[in-house]
């Protein structure tokens, strides 16, 4: 039996309580091996903590129960409760999901949603957290699991490209986390908020 939050080595990730997420979980390979292998004997021979100079800064969050984060390089600022959602009509006859973030509106996608393969109501947005995404476009929410958090950490294993895969991960952090594809999250968001 696999811990909570660690894939079974079938390369799925487990299901989170309540809900099944069907999330593969990307082949992993080491960024810098000799990095590893110099961090481990510096902990081992004195029981240093890595540099801190060296760590990223990410926004950590939930994905249908899996533990995720992005660099916060793409991240405008995290919002704790988004405000209500609300369709605004766009001149083609379709609409757009909009809230306000700090008195200006922003388009509102919802990742857990895409995730999920079925788009939550907009109603059951309301008070979720999210991510400001900044893009070529603009800022866009993106709706995600809470809680959000600021972690430093870095990415020890590179996920391999996986063609048709819905999420792009970069990789898994030091602590076990999937790393997002920050490009990615960037260029979907943009996609998703167009009608």
């Amino acid at each position: 039996m696999s811990a909570p939050g660690r894939s079974d080595g079938g390369g799925r990730a487990p299901a989170p309580p309540g809900g099944s997420v069907a999330l593969p979980v990307p082949p992993l390979v080491p960024v810098d091996p000799e990095l590893l292998e110099r961090r481990a004997r510096a902990l081992a021979a004195d029981g240093a903590r890595g540099d801190a100079s060296t760590l990223d800064r990410l926004v950590s969050f939930q994905l249908a129960g899996l533990p995720c984060a992005v660099d916060a390089r793409v991240v405008e600022r995290a919002v704790a409760r988004l405000a209500r959602p609300l369709p605004v009509p766009l001149q083609d006859g379709g609409e757009r999901l909009v809230t306000f973030v700090e008195e200006r509106a922003v388009p509102v996608v919802d990742l857990v949603g895409f995730a999920l393969n079925g788009p939550r109501e907009a109603s059951a947005l309301e008070s979720q957290p999210a991510l400001l995404v900044t893009t070529p476009g603009g800022s866009i929410a993106v709706a995600v699991d809470g809680p959000l958090e600021l972690l430093e950490d870095h990415l020890a294993f590179a996920a391999e490209a996986a063609d048709g895969a819905a999420i792009r991960a970069a990789g898994r952090l030091s602590g076990g986390t999937l790393a997002l594809d920050p490009a990615w999250l960037q260029e979907w968001a943009e996609k998703a908020a167009r009608p």
